[in-house]
């Protein structure tokens, strides 16, 4: 099943399957930039108090994306 990485809670861990049909080229072509590849695996390293931005976990690496980027980006949980 496929989720968006908006729904990803503190302590699970997903891989990147896509992106969303809505996503619009240049922000996927920035989250691709950035590192935001299928296949990759990743999770949430810190939330800030209102809940947006969201600082992820991806090769290693602190990126902040505001919920409207993120809900951009298709991941299945990791078991």
């Amino acid at each position: 099943m496929l989720l968006t990485l908006a729904s990803l809670k503190t302590g699970q861990v997903a891989i990147i399957e896509g992106f969303t049909p809505e996503c619009r080229q240049e922000v996927r072509q920035r989250l691709l930039d950035l590192g935001f590849v299928r296949g990759s695996k990743i999770f949430v390293e810190n939330i800030s108090p209102l809940a947006d931005p969201v600082a992820y976990n991806i090769h290693n690496t602190q990126i902040a994306l505001r919920k409207e980027d993120a809900l951009c980006i298709l991941i299945s949980l990791s078991l």
